[in-house]
């Protein structure tokens, strides 16, 4: 006979019953774990789906773990991204405020990027001021 673990079980048959559209495996389980005088054959079927459904239960939190892995690294990555165009940006500013070629340069490639569609249309109410037409 096979070891039922009737602590999961009752677990499951909670959860299922508060489905909406429960796959047929999960109606059976529901089914076979209300079942109060089960055969060696409900038994053994009973077995198999609960282990069918630990193994979705552990391929559903490894994916979960997988996803949180992918969205930090791109995080980490954006953030860096991020500062990296910070950092270049204040340096040009920077340089641009101290050389009037650059600042002429500077205000053309804004001029540029404005009227080429470079900016978004939400973003071109930020960086109006910037901008001599």
């Amino acid at each position: 006979m096979a070891a039922i673990d009737n602590e999961y079980l009752d677990k499951l048959v909670k959860r299922f019953k508060g489905f909406k559209s429960p796959t047929d495996t999960q109606k059976l389980i529901v089914l076979l774990g209300e079942k109060d005088n089960r055969s060696d054959e409900d038994n053994r079927n009973l077995w198999t789906f609960l282990n069918v459904e630990k193994k979705a239960d552990q391929l559903a939190k490894a994916r979960a773990d997988a996803r949180r892995l992918i969205d930090a690294e791109k995080s980490k990555t954006k953030k860096i991204e991020t500062r990296r165009k910070i950092v270049w940006m204040s340096a040009i500013e920077k340089m641009a405020s101290v050389d009037d070629k650059s600042a002429h340069m500077l205000q053309q490639l804004r001029a540029k990027a404005f009227n080429e569609g470079y900016v978004s249309d939400r973003d071109k109410d930020a960086v109006w001021a910037d901008v001599e037409l």
